[in-house]
């Protein structure tokens, strides 16, 4: 079992609690609670419960309410949703216009024909257009706002998620899944390079997520089971985040 003071620390050091995600955006509270209810922004990244209790001979203490903390990759999206004088329901649908063609022109720029969104080509190996708003609609409606890409990723955008695809696709295949026994000098190098880019685009994991999530399947397995280096080994204790970088 994970201990749960590192799970607490990762979440109140990595994340930010509502006031200051309003506050890095330019919004009010109130205004990011209306933001969420309309899906222009996903709901909290973690919620740690008020069952957290800490018990001593002469005291017990528990958490009030509640707490909620929102992943880095809400910032940019946050802010410029403090920008916008749309409507909501108008800013909502602008949100997910614009991450769709963000999206459509990563997918052209990468090796997604190959490796990870091979289903949303066709044989010509243009975008599959049913695949692709199937694909749109999983992506921004279930897993964005969701909450899981706040989990994962360090942005929220076309080239982040389509390069965690890509490069997970690409580590499988090189690795057979992870069962090749052993790996020949070039396809350590190309595995090692892959591992780079990914972990160039996530986020670190909580530690109760890691072992079971992307990082931890697809870097740190990979890199113990062929002795490649990791390409976060000299920062694995995360920094806070900075929400101005975020936001950038």
């Amino acid at each position: 079992m994970t201990d749960i003071f590192a799970i607490l620390d990762y979440v109140r050091r990595r994340c930010l609690a509502p006031p200051a995600l309003a506050q890095a955006a330019g919004l009010t509270e109130d205004r990011l609670r209306e933001l969420i209810a309309a899906r222009c922004l996903p709901g909290p990244t973690y919620v740690l419960d008020p069952s957290l209790t800490v018990r001593s001979a002469i005291r017990s203490e528990a958490l009030a309410q509640p707490e909620e903390w929102f992943g880095g990759a809400v910032v940019p999206w946050a802010r410029r949703a403090a920008e916008s004088d749309l409507p909501l329901p108008e800013l909502a649908d602008c949100f997910r216009q614009d991450f769709a063609a963000d999206f459509r022109r990563a997918l052209l720029a990468s090796e997604g024909r190959r490796y990870g969104w091979t289903e949303l080509f066709d044989a010509a190996g243009t975008i599959d257009e049913p695949a692709f708003a199937k694909a749109l609609d999983e992506i921004w409606e279930e897993n964005w706002l969701g909450g899981a890409y706040a989990v994962c990723l360090r942005r929220f955008d076309g080239r982040h998620l389509v390069t965690k695809l890509v490069e997970r696709s690409r580590i499988r295949a090189l690795t057979d899944e992870g069962t090749k026994p052993a790996l020949t000098p070039a396809e350590a190098e190309q595995v090692t390079a892959a591992m780079a880019r990914l972990d160039a685009v996530l986020a670190p994991f909580a530690p109760h997520e890691r072992p079971h999530g992307t990082p931890g399947l697809w870097i740190d397995r990979i890199a113990d089971r062929y002795g490649l280096p990791h390409p976060t080994a000299p920062a694995r204790d995360p920094a806070p985040v900075d929400s101005a970088a975020a936001a950038a």
